[in-house]
């Protein structure tokens, strides 16, 4: 893993959480995903601050997160799931 790769990893995923905000995304079950996406957003970013700062990325956040998300998002959306695990893959998570 490097810090540059993982950084890059958080910024897609940032970039796609904006764009499915901007687009008034609706979760599974057609309710708005809004606070989901803020939420997600809020974390993505302190997370990557936390790790552009030197500090060590949290596993066992990646995992929460994607299961958390996977709970809500529809399924046209999977790509966001592969970006969140691109996140894992590149902070040494499986």
């Amino acid at each position: 893993m490097t810090a540059a790769s993982l950084l890059e990893a958080f910024d897609q995923t940032i970039a796609v959480v904006r764009r499915l905000e901007a687009e008034g995304l609706r979760t599974a079950r057609g309710a708005s995903a809004g606070r989901e996406l803020e939420r997600l957003l809020d974390e993505l970013v302190a997370r990557r601050a936390d790790v552009a700062t030197g500090a060590p990325f949290d596993r066992e956040w990646a995992g929460r997160t994607v299961r958390w998300v996977a709970q809500w998002l529809p399924d046209r959306e999977l790509p966001l799931l592969a970006r969140l695990g691109g996140i894992a893959r590149a902070g040494g998570g499986s």
